[in-house]
């Protein structure tokens, strides 16, 4: 192990690889010897190895946190690219093995609750979003779409309270104040409904933004007309 840890500080790969194999014939249950060649794989752009001797270390020792955490961000990298390219069953599949991996990691529920928005699925979206903001209450993009998730599904008193805890953490935040303009107006609380609107506009505005002022201008004009059916910011 020695050897093999010395050859690969001088990025000599494969020497250092030899090492770790011998390291493993030696003693079979070398639970660090698979998971530093799963390193090294991985840097060689071997992934599908690497993630093969993750869990090899994994399953010798599963209190190995290097080789855990490797393999949750194999699965979640996997899983965000299938998301990108709309392959949304296998996204799910990656995302939601990364989670049974790591159920702490927030960004891969985070993720995972946009798999579920983009497919319709929003009650489910809404769990994920609640998890990450659990595993990390400081994620502003997880309380913002915590808060949208609110008010899509019509919990308007929990959506007012994500998009609060996102303003604590980042006061200007636009779209923040939009949905927070549509969950007080639809509890009937017109007055702090416009001026959470008014704040949005006002926010886009300054970021060069026109495009986004005139939706929430949009939503805002819909929501006053009765028979208006906006579609949320």
């Amino acid at each position: 192990m020695a050897r093999g840890q010395r050859y690969e500080q001088e990025t000599l790969y494969g020497p250092a690889i030899a090492e770790y194999q011998r390291a493993l014939k030696e003693n079979p249950k070398n639970a660090e010897a698979h998971y530093r060649i799963g390193v090294i794989s991985a840097r060689l752009g071997n992934t599908a190895g690497a993630a093969e001797e993750f869990r090899k270390a994994l399953s010798l020792d599963p209190h190995h946190a290097a080789a855990r955490s490797a393999l949750a961000a194999h699965h979640l990298n996997q899983g965000v690219i299938f998301r990108h390219k709309h392959q949304f069953e296998e996204a799910v599949q990656e995302l939601g093995e990364t989670v049974r991996i790591d159920p702490g990691l927030s960004t891969a529920h985070f993720e995972l609750g946009q798999v579920y928005e983009e497919t319709g699925r929003y009650a489910e979206a809404l769990q994920e979003y609640q998890k990450a903001v659990q595993a990390d209450p400081g994620s502003v993009h997880g309380h913002l779409h915590l808060g949208l998730g609110y008010n899509r599904l019509g919990q308007y008193a929990q959506a007012v309270e994500a998009f609060e805890t996102v303003l604590r953490i980042h006061p200007d935040d636009p779209e923040a104040y939009a949905g927070l303009g549509v969950a007080y107006y639809k509890q009937g609380q017109r007055e702090q409904a416009e001026t959470a609107f008014d704040k949005a506009i006002r926010l886009y505005l300054m970021a060069g933004r026109r495009d986004l002022a005139q939706q929430v201008k949009d939503t805002a004009n819909a929501l006053s007309q009765p028979e208006g059916r906006p579609s949320l910011p």
